[in-house]
């Protein structure tokens, strides 16, 4: 990444250049990059190939776009350490309900910093549950967080489980992941039957004061809250939704399918990726 690409993502993210790669930089910039940047699937309903690491960073700064977690933490980590962070790609899977869904489905982020003192950090910015403030590794007791409570607990395989409010979101592995590991996971995301990313869509947008989530034609803002749910039943109505609440402008929607908004709420949860 350039200079001039380094400051177009700061400006996408509403950030400044920090000014050393501390600790509380770090939190600083996931949290702008959280509350910026939204959790969609747009690309996959829309059949376009799926960005990932550089490719990720021009879709998201100059397309004004968001995506899954492959995307996002893959593009926050070329920011990150174009910013004189230590970065390393972390593979996880997902919980669907009690149990991890899958070997590999997730990308996270550790990241070191120096300052006040040498820490090991969980980042995430592309899932949709996850916590807007980096997590400490190295604790196994509660943190508290914006989004919620949040538990990092070791596995007998010596992986970690993250909680969020007492419900697991994920297990992540430690060892350290080179950046092609994520392209065939990608692949299958995109054209495997069952994938989560293919029969339906998913928008979600953390905000300083709730959350929006657009789960195929439901809308459901939560809001200092309070919870508003409607179902957008007009092709007008949805681009206006995504342009309203994601910053998401298309010229076309996708085909999505006609759920109930029960239904639809279920099947997208928190966003999870």
């Amino acid at each position: 990444m350039d200079t001039e690409l380094i400051d177009a993502y700061l400006r996408r993210i509403d950030a400044e250049r920090p000014e050393r790669a501390d600790a509380n930089a770090l939190r600083y910039l996931q949290e702008r990059h959280v509350l910026a940047v939204p959790f969609e699937n747009l690309f996959f309903l829309l059949g376009e190939p799926i960005p990932y690491s550089l490719d990720a960073v021009r879709k998201i700064v100059y397309g004004r776009r968001g995506g899954g977690c492959f995307e996002l933490n893959s593009a926050f980590a070329m920011l990150l350490r174009a910013l004189g962070f230590e970065v390393t790609l972390l593979a996880g899977c997902i919980y669907r309900g009690e149990k991890p869904d899958s070997p590999i489905g997730h990308l996270a982020l550790r990241v070191e910093t120096n300052e006040p003192e040498r820490r090991s950090w969980l980042v995430d910015v592309g899932q949709g549950s996850h916590s807007r403030w980096p997590l400490r590794l190295d604790l196994r007791t509660p943190q508290q967080d914006p989004h919620g409570a949040y538990l990092l607990k070791p596995t007998h395989e010596g992986d970690i489980d993250v909680f969020r409010d007492g419900s697991p979101l994920y297990r992540m592995e430690l060892k350290p992941r080179e950046i092609e590991f994520g392209l065939p996971i990608i692949w299958w995301y995109q054209t495997a039957p069952d994938s989560p990313f293919a029969n339906r869509l998913m928008c979600v947008q953390p905000r300083v004061d709730g959350r929006v989530t657009l789960a195929n034609r439901v809308l459901t803002r939560e809001i200092d809250g309070e919870r508003i749910r409607e179902r957008i039943v007009t092709e007008e109505g949805l681009l206006t939704a995504l342009s309203t609440w994601f910053g998401i402008h298309l010229d076309k929607l996708p085909d999505i399918p006609n759920r109930s908004p029960v239904a639809a709420a279920v099947v997208v949860g928190e966003g999870r990726s």
